[in-house]
Formats: structure tokens, sequence, C-alpha cells
């Protein structure tokens, strides 16, 4: 089922890709041609990312950390230990470590370690899609290229619906950052893991701390002990420190 997902969004990138390089693009300006074709590579690097990545177990803490891995439930499915903020996909059938939900679009589950591969797709194709509307409304209501106006037609309603659609679910998104949840624990109603962070703290979870590499589909560097249980002198609870990397 997945595939068929991922076959569908493929379809119309192609469709979106076609209709700029043989109608559009001789008709508009660099710069809008340039913002266009830089929304739609970042917005394939950022798919292509989301489909090939796949999810974390566990969190993987290197031998000088100071975090505390307490395994508190029992999975019965995986027949092993099930560590805190680990939650179980039926449709993976495999536990997920700080698990979003899965995404039958990009055939995998949407978690700790791919979640920004995940929301850079949902910002670039907006983008795309937005600039391509634009596009698309000036030569149809201008009367330009008559030829292709029931390409231009479909490709324009899909266009908007799926910019549209995909901005909202993005906010959505930046509004479950900056209440420490994730769709899974909105859902069930829960309070969230991390809703007593900061949102910049909550972003850096997922998206590292070098602020230039959050808009690039690029691995992130990502710390184990943000958001976990963090021990120090002798067992007590300490606060947590974030300094972003500008440089």
């Amino acid at each position: 089922m997945s595939k068929g997902f991922v076959a569908v969004a493929l379809g119309l990138i192609l469709l979106k890709s076609y209709t700029w390089i043989v109608v559009l693009r001789p008709h508009f300006s660099l710069l809008l041609n340039f913002l266009f074709l830089f929304a739609t590579v970042f917005m394939i690097w950022s798919y292509v990312r989301a489909i090939k990545s796949r999810p974390a177990k566990k969190r993987q803490i290197s031998d000088t950390s100071h975090v505390s891995e307490r395994a508190t439930r029992y999975c019965e499915r995986c027949d092993t230990d099930k560590a805190m903020h680990v939650h179980h996909c039926s449709v993976c059938n495999q536990c997920v470590y700080r698990m979003d939900h899965h995404c039958p679009w990009t055939g995998n589950c949407v978690a700790w370690n791919n979640k920004k591969f995940f929301l850079l797709f949902l910002l670039y194709t907006s983008l795309s899609c937005l600039t391509f509307n634009v596009m698309v409304s000036q030569v149809v209501w201008d009367a330009k290229l008559k030829q292709y106006d029931f390409l231009l037609k479909c490709c324009w309603a899909l266009s908007l619906g799926i910019g549209l659609l995909l901005a909202g679910y993005f906010m959505f998104h930046l509004w479950l950052l900056r209440e420490g949840k994730t769709t899974l624990e909105f859902l069930a109603e829960k309070r969230g893991e991390l809703a007593d962070c900061s949102f910049i703290h909550n972003v850096t979870v997922y998206f590292g701390c070098n602020v230039w590499n959050w808009w690039l589909p690029i691995d992130p560097i990502l710390d184990a002990a943000m958001g976990g249980q963090i021990e120090r002198d002798g067992g007590k609870d300490g606060k947590e420190t974030l300094e972003l990397v500008m440089k």
C-alpha cells in the first residue's frame, strides 16, 4: 500500500515538473523560475531522504553519556524491554523511539532521527506548489497558452489544494513542537513529554544544534540526552543546557 502512495506522490511531482519545464519556464523571470526550481529540488531531496531514512528503534547513547535509559515497559510483540518514549508501530511491526506517526506517503515511521526530513518535505512542497500556482495563475487569467488550458487548470487545482493542505499540516507540526507533543500524544490527549521545554529546544531535539543545517535535508547531529533523564552528581537530576551552533 505504501508503494502506491509513493508512486502517486512521485507522479504528481513529475507532472508539475513537466508542466514547468515545457509550458511555464520560458514565460517567467529568472527570479521566479529560480524560486520554483530551488523549492522543487529541495522538496525532492527532502522526500528522498524521508523515504530512505529508517527510524531509530532506540536512541544511541555513547559510553560517556550520563543519560539513564530505564526500561519501564515490556513489548509483547517484539518480545523485548521497551524503554521510555518508545512506541510500537503496528504497521512496521517494530518499536520506534520517539515515534510521531506512521506515514504512508513515505512508507515508514516519522520519528526522532527522521522527523526533520518529513517536516522539510512539508515546507518545501508547500513553497513549490504555491510558487507554481502564482505562475499558472498569471498565464491562465491572462488567457495565454490556450492550447495548454486544460492541463494548466488541472495542475493549478491540484497544486493549490496540496500546497495549502501541506502548509496547514506544517503549521500543525510547528504547533506540536511548541506544545512539546508528538502526533500520537496529541491524538491520545496526553501531556507532551517536552511540554516544559522551549520551542527552540524542541526543534533542536529533532533538527540538531546547528541552525544553518536546519534548512538542509542532511543528517542532523542529535543529542541523545535532550528530553531524557539526565543524571549528574550521584544520580541527581540536572538541567540540560543548549547551545545553538551558528558557524
